[in-house]
C-alpha cells in the first residue's frame, strides 16, 4: 500500500462514492492542522510555498501557506511528519514553481512512511476570472515524474469571483488545453482535476468531456463566501458517477445536502438540464471515419463531440431512406485553438446528406450543407456525377458569435437548411430552443439523386478551427 493507493478503497465507509469523503481544508498553520487532525475528516489539505516567497528573503524552505499570508512559518516537512502517522489522506497543493522540487524532494525522503493516499496538486492554466498561474506546468510535471510519480496527480485552473457569475464558465478553449496538456505529457490515472463549485453552473458538459477524455476524476471546491445553488451540486451528482466525484465543500449544511441527496439528484436539477438529457449526443450511435493514424481527431462524450480536423469525419451509424421527413439536429461552436485566420467560404463545417462515396475524405459524394465560420450558408452538390450542378447560398451575420444551432432536413424532393446564430453557446440557459428561424432556405433535390439508405456525415472543410457538436440527434416525420 502506498501514496498512490485509490483514495475510496483506502477509506472503506466511502462504499466508493466521493461525497462521503470528508476534507479539511487550508490547514496551514499548527493549530488548524491539530484542530483538523482532532475532528472526523479523512483528507487534509494544505499549501505549500517557499519561506518569504516574493520577497528579498526568500529562501528554499517549503513552509505552509499561501503567497503574501501572515501565517505561512510552518515547515512542510513539520506538517508532513504530523499527518503521517495518523491515517489521514494529504493534499498538498503547491502555490509556485519555485516550491516544486524541493517540496517533492521533502516527499521523496518520506516515502516509506507515507501509507495513505497523497494528492500533488497544482493550478497550471488560467481560469475563468483566474490570473496566470504561478506554475509552470510543464515544470511540475517533469518533476512529479521525476521525483514523486506514486501519487494521485491533481490539476486546476486559476480562478477568481465576480458579483455576476452568470456568464461565467470553464470554457471549451480551457478543457481543450487542458487536455492536449494530459495527452502531451502521457499522464495517466490516478488523475483528478479541481474545479471551483462557483463557476459549475455553465461548466459541467466542458467538464464531463474532459473526464471522460481523460479517464480522470473530479474534485469541487468551494471557497467561504462563494455563492453556489444547491441545484448545481446535484447537477454534478447527476452527470458524474459517485466513484469519480469528490466534494471538498467549506459550507457543512450545503455539505450534508450533498451526501443525503446525491442519490436522487435527478430530481433536484434544474429543468434545463432534464431538458439537455433529451438532446444528449449519443456516441455510440456514430462511427468514425477518415485517417486514423490522426491522433486526438475526434473526441467524443456523452456531452460532446469535438472534431480537430478535416482528414476525419464522423457518420451515423444508421442508414435512412428519404421517403419521409429525416431531420439532422444540432449545434456547433468552432474555436480557433491553432490560432489560424478564417478563410471565407472554407472554414466551417459541412453536413453531407445522401452520401453514396465517402470513403475518400476529401471527395465525399452526396449533397453537402455547409455552415461557414464566416456566416455563409450553402447547399450544393458534392462530386456528383451525371448531375447537373446545383447551389444555393444564403448568409447569416454572426457578428462576435463563434456558435450556430442548425437543422438540416430531408423532406424526399428538397432540403431545408435552417441556421440560428447563438450569441453564446455555454450556458445552462442557451439550452433553451429558439423560438425563431435567424435563416431558412431550401433547394430541390435533383431527380436523379439516389432514394436508396444513406447516412448524414459530419467533417470540417478545412482544419484551421476545431468544431464542438452538442445536440446532435436526428429525428424521423417532423412536419
Amino acid at each position: 500500500m502506498g501514496p498512490d493507493i485509490n483514495t475510496l478503497y483506502f477509506f472503506p465507509h466511502t462504499s466508493d462514492d466521493g461525497s462521503k469523503l470528508k476534507w479539511s481544508h487550508g490547514a496551514n498553520t499548527p493549530q488548524l492542522l491539530q484542530k483538523s487532525l482532532q475532528t472526523y475528516v479523512d483528507m487534509i489539505e494544505g499549501d505549500v510555498m517557499l519561506k518569504g516567497q516574493g520577497t528579498e528573503t526568500q529562501s528554499l524552505i517549503p513552509v505552509m501557506g499561501q503567497p503574501h499570508s501572515k501565517d505561512s512559518e510552518m515547515p512542510f516537512e513539520d506538517w508532513l511528519t504530523t499527518i503521517t502517522p495518523t491515517g489521514k489522506g494529504i493534499k498538498i497543493d503547491i502555490q509556485s514553481t519555485d516550491a516544486v522540487e524541493i517540496t517533492l524532494q521533502t516527499l521523496k525522503k518520506h516515502k516509506d512512511k507515507i501509507r495513505v493516499p497523497l494528492w500533488i496538486h497544482a493550478d497550471i492554466f488560467k481560469g475563468p476570472l483566474g490570473s496566470e498561474p504561478s506554475v509552470d506546468g510543464t515544470r511540475f510535471i517533469k518533476h512529479v515524474q521525476r521525483l514523486f510519480p506514486q501519487c494521485t496527480l491533481s490539476l486546476g485552473w486559476t480562478t477568481g469571483t465576480h458579483t455576476d457569475l452568470s456568464l461565467v464558465s470553464y470554457t471549451w478553449k480551457m478543457v481543450i488545453a487542458m487536455y492536449h496538456f494530459i495527452h502531451e505529457h502521457e499522464l495517466e490515472p490516478p488523475l483528478v482535476f479541481t474545479v471551483r463549485a462557483s463557476m459549475m453552473h455553465n461548466s459541467v458538459p466542458q467538464i464531463k468531456w474532459l473526464t471522460d477524455n481523460t479517464r480522470s476524476s473530479l474534485l469541487v471546491w468551494n471557497s467561504p463566501g462563494d455563492k453556489v445553488l444547491a441545484e448545481d451540486f446535484m447537477h454534478l451528482a447527476f452527470k458524474f458517477p459517485p466513484h469519480n466525484l469528490y466534494f471538498d465543500i467549506q459550507d457543512k449544511q450545503m455539505g450534508e445536502y450533498v451526501r443525503e441527496n446525491r442519490h436522487v439528484s435527478k430530481d433536484k436539477v434544474n429543468p434545463l438540464v432534464l431538458q439537455r438529457e433529451t438532446v444528449i449526443f449519443k456516441p455510440e450511435a456514430w462511427v468514425k471515419m477518415g485517417l486514423h493514424i490522426e491522433q486526438h481527431s475526434i473526441l467524443p462524450s456523452e456531452e460532446a463531440i469535438v472534431l480537430t480536423t478535416k482528414t476525419v469525419y464522423i457518420l451515423t451509424k444508421n442508414k435512412y431512406k428519404p421517403r419521409n421527413l429525416i431531420t439532422l439536429h444540432g449545434r456547433v461552436q468552432f474555436l480557433n485553438i491553432k490560432n489560424k485566420d478564417v478563410v471565407n467560404g472554407e472554414t466551417g463545417l459541412n453536413i453531407y446528406m445522401r452520401p453514396t462515396g465517402y470513403s475518400d475524405f476529401e471527395n465525399i459524394v452526396g449533397i453537402r450543407c455547409f455552415i461557414g465560420v464566416d456566416g455563409l450558408l450553402q447547399i450544393s452538390g458534392s462530386n456528383l456525377k451525371r448531375v447537373k450542378d446545383f447551389k444555393q447560398t444564403h448568409r447569416i451575420t454572426p457578428g462576435t458569435s463563434n456558435c450556430f444551432r442548425f437543422s438540416v432536413q430531408d423532406t424526399g424532393n428538397e432540403i431545408v437548411m435552417r441556421v440560428n446564430v447563438r450569441h453564446n453557446c455555454e450556458t445552462l440557459e442557451s439550452t433553451i430552443q429558439d423560438e425563431e428561424v435567424h435563416a431558412e432556405f431550401k433547394v430541390p433535390i435533383p431527380a436523379n439523386i439516389g432514394i436508396d439508405q444513406h447516412p448524414f456525415i459530419l467533417k470540417l472543410e478545412d482544419s484551421n478551427r476545431y468544431a464542438v457538436l452538442d445536440e446532435l440527434h436526428v429525428k424521423y416525420n417532423q412536419k
